[in-house]
């Protein structure tokens, strides 16, 4: 499936969601015997930072694509980050300019957010442990005390496989589209298909736990702020 822009699908999923096919991040499983099931969703996500080391460096945008597992469209959320900083890293790579981050959320306004898409999901990252570190780090900067985040790592699945590494290469060997590379949403949205393809091919991986949200988690806020439109992706925010 092409993941491609929210406004080209998202009246496909408002249907499935008032249908009831697709309910907070789950989709249904329906047995020869007529019951119903509730199957986590993945909840592939992808970070962009200041710099490589979360004690030093800061996320300053953030997305979550939800997928089945037959890469079904679940939702997607992302969103710059106003790190409370002017050195945004490398421009040069991720894209983003410091004009951009002012109007954007703090980390604390969308953590709720960010835990919402991840409820009841099995978080999917590329080379996890360096986006759950951000992520952890961010979190308790933020005051809301430790976070337990676990999830599967596509990087340790592909080279189960004997595929290449690097998210770019590893989407080209699995027939992935890859758009707007070193973007937080379509790194998640290729991430998301390349997911897919791994199980398809039966990658090896260790059981992960869907997600729950710690007791200090605070509600959602609905706040978000997305690349400008002619700076490759636009708008997405929360669907």
């Amino acid at each position: 499936m092409n993941f491609g822009a929210v406004c080209r699908w998202r009246g496909w999923l408002c249907g499935l969601l008032h249908s009831g096919s697709v309910e907070a991040g789950r989709t249904q499983a329906f047995d020869p015997g007529g019951t119903v099931t509730r199957m986590p969703a993945f909840a592939c996500f992808d970070v962009e930072t200041t710099r490589l080391d979360p004690q030093s460096g800061h996320i300053i945008e953030i997305a979550v694509v939800r997928v089945a597992r037959d890469g079904t469209a679940a939702g997607e959320w992302t969103t710059l980050i106003n790190a409370g900083t002017g050195d945004v890293g490398r421009t040069d790579i991720h894209g983003i300019h410091p004009e951009w981050l002012p109007e954007a959320p703090q980390f604390l306004e969308i953590a709720g957010d960010l835990a919402e898409e991840f409820t009841g999901c099995i978080p999917v990252a590329h080379n996890a442990s360096f986006d759950i570190s951000f992520i952890a780090a961010e979190w308790y900067r933020a005051g809301l005390g430790s976070l337990y985040l676990d999830a599967l790592d596509t990087l340790s699945m592909a080279r189960s496989l004997g595929l290449p590494g690097r998210l770019s290469e590893l989407s080209t060997a699995l027939g992935v589209s890859l758009d707007d590379a070193h973007q937080a949403l379509g790194d998640a949205r290729a991430l998301a298909m390349v997911l897919v393809a791994l199980l398809d091919n039966g990658a090896q991986h260790r059981p992960v736990p869907a997600f729950e949200a710690p007791p200090l988690t605070p509600l959602p806020s609905r706040r978000y702020r997305c690349r400008p439109r002619n700076r490759g992706l636009g708008p997405a925010g929360p669907i």
